[in-house]
């Protein structure tokens, strides 16, 4: 409960102060057009920082329809669905989620070793769901 409320209340006050759009528009001045490619990446980051699809979700969902106001898009859900599918690409490889998988199947220490083998995963599903994304915009 404190985390999410913690979250709701960050992601409020950069809404508020006008961050989110300050963010929007640089990341729209460095990518434009091409924007979609990059919606999943930021998804996942969001999972990888918190360990929570709801928590990126939280923090970026709101960047994501001001960007794609700010490119002209007809239909917002689609950049603010790319993250959500970007946040469970990044669940795949999150340190949190590695963590419990270890302690859960009683191999200590090999947190690295599944992270190796489950990038290439995650890099394709995120690459993909990039791709969609720009393809359908």
């Amino acid at each position: 409960v404190i985390t999410i409320m913690s979250l709701v209340s960050i992601a409020s006050v950069m809404n508020y102060a006008g961050m989110i759009g300050v963010i929007a528009s640089a990341l729209v001045s460095a990518t434009g057009a091409y924007y979609p490619l990059f919606v999943p990446l930021i998804g996942a980051i969001g999972t990888f920082v918190t360990g929570s699809d709801t928590s990126s979700n939280i923090l970026f969902g709101k960047l994501q329809a001001n960007v794609a106001s700010q490119l002209s898009y007809p239909d917002p859900n689609w950049l603010v669905s790319a993250n959500t599918a970007g946040a469970t690409g990044g669940k795949i490889i999150s340190p949190q989620s590695i963590a419990i998988a270890t302690a859960s199947c009683n191999m200590p220490g090999r947190d690295g070793e599944i992270l190796r083998s489950a990038l290439p995963y995650a890099i394709g599903y995120i690459v993909l769901a990039g791709l969609m994304v720009y393809f359908a915009c």
